[in-house]
């Protein structure tokens, strides 16, 4: 065989599969013209349409009841409407109006705990840690830490009609935590 044989059946054992990938392509390129297939998704976007929207308690700070927590050492509930309270910014946050521990002066204003106002003591990561940084300590300050601020990034109310998938994450010893 001369080289421009060789060369040309190197050529298409290299573009006989890179074909047979493209073969189905213009048959997916069909189905998301329409923009309506969205793949990893189980259901039509206009069934998605369809469903009730989560409703959120409407009762106001200070007349709710504590809510349990959804599995052991999760952050608590939000049990009050929080609509009028977002967004939270570290300047303006009126979270801390009653759950500073400054501020909580009832049993229902429960006070934010300590290791809210604890800041990490960072230092660089020796040649046998795993990490770049590593924490060393913390030191106690009176302000809220930086990264604790935004309340809801934890902190969440409770839908009251969400459809819940079932799970078996907070179940200790055949009981429910909640």
């Amino acid at each position: 065989m001369g080289s421009g044989t060789v060369r040309s059946l190197r050529l298409a054992g290299l573009l006989a599969p890179l074909l047979l990938l493209g073969a189905g392509a213009g048959d997916l390129k069909k189905e998301a013209e329409d923009g309506l297939d969205v793949y990893f998704r189980d259901t039509a976007l206009e069934e998605l349409a369809k469903q009730q929207l989560a409703s959120f308690p409407d009762t106001e700070a200070g007349e709710s009841k504590k809510l349990g927590r959804s599995f052991p050492d999760a952050p608590p509930q939000v049990p009050h409407a929080v609509e009028n309270m977002l967004p939270i910014f570290s300047d303006e946050n009126e979270c801390l109006d009653c759950h500073h521990p400054e501020n909580a002066i009832s049993k229902k204003d429960v006070p934010i705990p300590k290791t809210h106002f604890k800041r990490a003591v960072m230092s660089a990561g020796g040649t046998k840690d795993s990490m770049v940084w590593v924490v060393k300590g913390y030191e106690e300050s009176t302000d809220l830490d930086g990264a604790r601020y935004n309340c809801n990034m934890c902190h969440v109310a409770r839908s009251g009609n969400a459809k819940v998938i079932g799970s078996s994450f907070g179940v200790i010893k055949g009981k429910p935590t909640q």
